[in-house]
């Protein structure tokens, strides 16, 4: 099953320390608030890692040219695309 993992109050690293056995091919990320200030330079992941372009602009965290940033009427149509949505 395709699964949009919301990663919001630990770094993406972590959550892959603890949980990257739930990690499917299909899967991706979506990061906001503090997850969005601990990510790397280099992707961690194969999977695409998103975030809203409004929680960039908020936290005003750098964005690494992995990250594919979505405006918020973009991350409605990700959130639907994905049959599974879970927030960590």
């Amino acid at each position: 099953m395709k699964t949009l993992h919301w990663i919001r109050d630990n770094s993406l690293s972590a959550w892959l320390e603890m949980h990257s056995h739930l990690l499917g091919q299909d899967d991706a990320f979506l990061v906001s608030e503090q997850a969005l200030k601990t990510l790397t330079d280099s992707s961690p992941v194969a999977q695409t890692v998103y975030a809203r372009k409004s929680d960039i602009e908020i936290s005003k965290a750098t964005e690494p040219n992995y990250l594919v940033v979505k405006s918020d009427e973009e991350w409605v149509e990700l959130v639907l695309s994905f049959q599974q949505q879970m927030t960590w």
